[in-house]
């Protein structure tokens, strides 16, 4: 008996051997469990994978030939690497959102249109917030898109790039005249940031690998207004973050200090300093900046707090 047990062992071991052989890609009849392999990678890494290490949970939607939303997943843990399972025959578009849920204060939405339809559906920032008009962080979200198809049986594998859908503006604010004085509570605004992602792409770009193609999200022409809270370090320098959608070479970025909601540095038109970076901000793949401000008594002065000094057009007011 034990014999026999051991000879079954064998042979299925011998059968599973074979089949994961078999699971070839692309050139002949599929024996595998599926039909199509999912890859997702971030596309600042083509050594190794470092998705998980930037995202937590991925959304993952399917559209057919026509456009039409046929599945939706929501992948986390190990699964966010990739997806397997099978289609029919048929062309498809996979448009995958990372961290969508995530921000720290409230959360985008994923709107569908009217019929779930590719060209219809978007990823929303727009909510009327606390205070009235503004809201809070977003999560750092990523995005990837591809098309693929799958005929004949063949077992494809696809793999699809996920680039950054967000911006990351830290800023630190130090007075060298007429400081506030110790305590309150402080928050910073940023008005004009766009709000409304497509789920098409607006642009491909080569990974920096060379090995593949990530694309930038198409943003829409609905902006919204962000509240963050900020505080005052013990060097007497008020420090904040904000995490809001990408920024394009035409956002005009308005920000402003409040202290116990009485505003203590009025709006400062921060698109006069991104216009100056030698990026091009329609197609960089990461947007994050720290900034230090700068207030003197006659004027106020705007750097980047880790490089060189906005020499043109760095002084407001």
């Amino acid at each position: 008996m034990e014999r026999r047990q051991k000879g079954r062992l064998g042979v299925m071991s011998i059968i599973l051997a074979v089949i994961l052989a078999g699971c070839t890609f692309g050139d002949e009849p599929s024996v595998c469990p599926y039909n199509i392999r999912m890859e997702y990678w971030y596309a600042g890494s083509n050594v190794e994978n470092t998705l998980p290490v930037y995202v937590d949970n991925l959304r993952q939607f399917f559209f057919d030939s026509n456009g039409k939303l046929i599945s939706t997943e929501t992948l986390r843990g190990d699964s966010i690497s990739g997806w397997e399972g099978e289609l029919p025959d048929g062309r498809y578009t996979a448009v995958l959102w990372g961290n969508v849920g995530e921000g720290n204060d409230m959360q985008t939405d994923v709107e569908n249109g009217n019929n779930s339809l590719l060209g219809e559906m978007t990823l929303s920032a727009v909510t009327e917030g606390v205070p009235p008009g503004f809201r809070g962080n977003t999560g750092r979200l990523y995005y990837g898109t591809a098309n693929f198809e799958v005929e004949n049986g063949v077992t494809q594998r696809q793999r699809v790039y996920l680039s950054h859908a967000h911006a990351v503006l830290s800023i630190t604010v130090q007075w060298m005249a007429d400081a506030p004085p110790e305590g309150g509570t402080y928050r910073m605004h940023l008005k004009g940031i766009p709000a409304v992602y497509n789920f098409t792409g607006q642009s491909e770009h080569i990974t920096p690998g060379g090995d593949g193609v990530y694309t930038i999200p198409r943003i829409g022409g609905v902006i919204t207004y962000h509240d963050t809270r900020a505080a005052m370090n013990f060097d007497g320098e008020v420090t904040g973050e904000f995490v809001t959608f990408r920024y394009t070479s035409a956002t005009h970025q308005m920000w402003s200090l409040w202290r116990d909601n009485e505003q203590i540095i009025r709006d400062l038109d921060l698109s006069t300093f991104f216009k100056k970076l030698p990026m091009d901000m329609d197609t960089n793949m990461e947007q994050e900046f720290d900034l230090l401000i700068t207030v003197y008594e006659d004027k106020i002065v705007v750097t980047q707090a880790a490089g060189a000094d906005w020499d043109e057009g760095g002084t407001i007011g």
